[in-house]
C-alpha cells in the first residue's frame, strides 16, 4: 500500500482547476494538494455547455448555486436541440428530463410510440416547450436542469475561491524527470524542484507529464477534428438568450450555439482534411450574417484520441491529456468530472494499492470514453444530408455495438426500454433511446404493457397535462434569473 500525503497538478485551464477545487476543498485536511500553473484564463475555448452533474459537482466541492452562477455568467440548460440532423428538416431534441409512468416504472416513450401519429416526440418531452418558449419550469431547475457557462470565467471563479487552500505556484515547468512510468520531479523556471506522490497531468494536449505514446486513436469512429470557435454579441437578448444548447447540422459539420448571461458561445465543427479553415470560416461568417468576423475565430485542432492508461506510475491524467472525442454532447467537462470522482474513490483513505488501484481506474475511465465515443458516433448515423462531409460520414461510418444493442432494444415490441440507471455507460439507455426514437426512419409500437392499458394510457393522458399546466406557469429565463440572483439576463 502507497500512502499520498501529497498531490501535484501541472496546469490549469477548465481541467487544472476543477481538480485543484476537487481535491483542496474535499481533501485539503488530509492531503497537500498543489497546483502549478501560469494561469492564463481561457479567452475561447469549447466546454460551457454542461451536463446534469454539474452543479451537483459544484456542490459537492462547497459552493452554492447562489455563489457562481452569476459569477460564470451561467445560464439554464434544458436540454439540447439539434436541427438539421439526419435530414435538413429534421429537428432532434434531447432533454434532461425522462419520466416513467404506473407502478410498473414503464418509459413514457415506450408508451408513445403507439401514439407516433398523434404525438411529436418532442412535444410530450419534459421541459421542451417551455425551453421553445424561453422560459423555465421553477419546480424543476434542481434535479432537471443543468447550466451554460462562461468556460473562461469559470476557471478565475475556481482560482479566486481555491488558490488560498491550496499550494498555488504561478509557474511554467522547465523539465520533467522521469524514471520509467514514474515522474521523479519536476524542474520550474526559477530551478526549484517540486515532488509529489500523485502527479496529475493537466497540460492539455502537450501531455507534458503522461506523454505521447500512451494514445489511442479514434479517428476511424470519429469524423470531426476541427472547429473555428468565438463570440458573439447578443442583439435580442429576449430572443437569443434561450435556455438550451443548439447544434444545428451544417454542410461542412455542425455549428454550436450557446447563449451566456452576456454573450453567445458559438463555434464551426468540421473535418480539416475535407474542409479548408478558410472556407469553413466564409460559411460561418454567412450563417451570423456577418455578426462574427474571420478574424474573431479561433482555430481549435485535435486529434480524436483517448489514453490507452489514464494512471501510468504515479503520474494521472485528467481533462484535454486524458483524451478528447469532440464537442458534441459536452462531454469533455463531464470527463473531467468523472476522472477526478474516480481518482477520489481510488484514493479514498489517502491510501492506494499500486497493484490493482490504476489497473481498475483505467479500466473505469477507458469505459466512459469507449461508450461516449460510441454515443457520438450513433449521431452521424441515418444521414440524408448533401456535402462532401456527410458524403464522408456514409462511406465511412460504422454502428457500434452499443447501437445494435439499443436499437435491437427499440424494435422489439415484448421489451422495455432501459432506464437510464440501468446501464453501463457514460450516456444511460434512456439517453440513447430518446436521440434513436428520433433519428431512426420507422419505430415498432411496444406492446408489452399492453396488459395494463386502460391504467397507463390514462396516467399518460394526465402526464400530457401537467406537461401543458407546467409550460403555462413556466417563467421568462431573464426574469427567473433576476429575481432569483439578482441580476438582469
Amino acid at each position: 500500500m502507497k500512502e499520498v500525503k501529497k498531490i501535484v497538478i501541472v496546469g490549469g485551464g477548465s481541467a487544472g482547476w476543477i481538480t485543484a477545487s476537487w481535491f483542496s476543498r474535499r481533501w485539503g485536511a488530509k492531503m497537500d494538494v498543489t497546483i502549478i500553473d501560469k494561469y492564463k484564463p481561457e479567452r475561447v475555448g469549447v466546454g460551457e455547455a454542461t451536463l446534469l452533474s454539474f452543479p451537483g459537482v459544484m456542490e459537492m466541492m462547497g459552493f452554492k448555486v447562489e455563489d457562481w452562477i452569476n459569477r460564470i455568467d451561467a445560464t439554464f440548460k434544458a436540454g439540447i436541440l439539434f436541427p438539421g440532423w439526419g435530414r435538413e428538416d429534421k429537428v432532434i431534441w434531447h432533454p434532461f428530463g425522462f419520466t416513467s409512468i404506473g407502478e410498473k416504472k414503464v418509459p413514457m416513450y415506450d408508451i408513445w410510440t403507439n401514439y407516433q401519429n398523434d404525438y411529436d416526440i418532442k412535444d410530450i418531452s419534459p421541459l421542451y416547450s417551455s425551453a421553445m418558449n424561453n422560459c423555465i419550469e421553477v419546480d424543476f431547475i434542481k434535479d432537471t436542469y443543468a447550466y451554460q457557462i462562461d468556460c473562461g470565467k469559470l476557471v478565475t471563479f475556481l482560482h479566486d475561491n481555491c488558490n488560498q487552500i491550496c499550494n498555488y505556484i504561478q509557474s511554467d515547468v522547465k523539465t520533467v524527470v522521469k524514471v520509467e512510468d514514474d515522474v521523479e520531479k519536476i524542474i520550474l523556471e526559477n530551478g526549484s524542484e517540486i515532488t509529489a506522490d500523485i502527479f496529475i497531468d493537466c497540460t492539455g494536449w502537450n501531455q507534458l507529464l503522461i506523454g505521447k505514446d500512451n494514445n489511442v486513436d479514434l479517428s476511424d469512429r470519429l469524423f470531426i477534428d476541427a472547429a473555428l470557435a468565438g463570440r458573439v454579441k447578443y442583439e435580442n437578448p429576449d430572443k437569443e438568450m434561450h435556455p438550451y444548447t443548439d447544434c444545428q447540422a451544417m454542410e461542412h459539420g455542425w455549428r454550436w450555439r450557446i447563449p451566456t448571461r452576456s454573450r453567445i458561445g458559438t463555434g464551426y465543427c468540421f473535418n480539416k482534411n475535407i474542409t479548408s479553415p478558410d472556407e469553413v470560416a466564409q460559411q460561418f461568417s454567412e450563417h451570423w450574417n456577418g455578426r462574427i468576423k474571420p478574424e474573431d475565430m479561433r482555430l481549435l485542432d485535435w486529434k480524436p484520441q483517448m489514453l490507452d492508461k489514464f494512471w501510468k506510475g504515479n503520474v494521472v491524467s485528467i481533462g484535454l491529456s486524458a483524451g478528447f472525442i469532440e464537442p458534441l454532447e459536452s462531454t469533455g467537462l463531464a470527463m473531467m468530472i468523472r476522472g477526478c470522482q474516480y481518482l477520489e474513490e481510488s484514493l479514498y483513505g489517502c491510501i492506494y494499492n499500486p497493484e490493482f488501484e490504476p489497473d481498475i481506474y483505467n479500466i473505469r475511465m477507458k469505459a466512459s470514453f469507449e461508450t461516449a465515443v460510441d454515443y457520438v458516433n450513433m449521431h452521424y448515423s441515418y444521414c440524408e444530408r448533401k456535402g462532401k462531409f456527410w458524403d464522408y460520414v456514409r462511406l465511412c461510418h460504422e454502428k457500434s455495438g452499443m447501437q445494435l444493442l439499443m436499437e435491437n432494444q427499440i424494435q422489439d415490441p415484448n421489451r422495455d426500454t432501459l432506464q437510464t440507471d440501468k446501464i453501463s455507460s457514460f450516456f444511460g439507455g434512456t439517453n440513447w433511446h430518446i436521440w434513436l426514437l428520433q433519428l431512426m426512419p420507422e419505430i415498432n409500437k411496444k406492446t408489452y404493457w399492453y396488459p395494463d392499458t386502460v391504467d397507463l394510457v390514462d396516467r399518460f393522458k394526465n402526464y400530457l397535462k401537467t406537461l401543458d399546466s407546467n409550460v403555462q406557469e413556466a417563467t421568462p429565463q431573464k426574469i427567473l434569473l433576476k429575481e432569483m440572483f439578482g441580476k438582469n439576463g
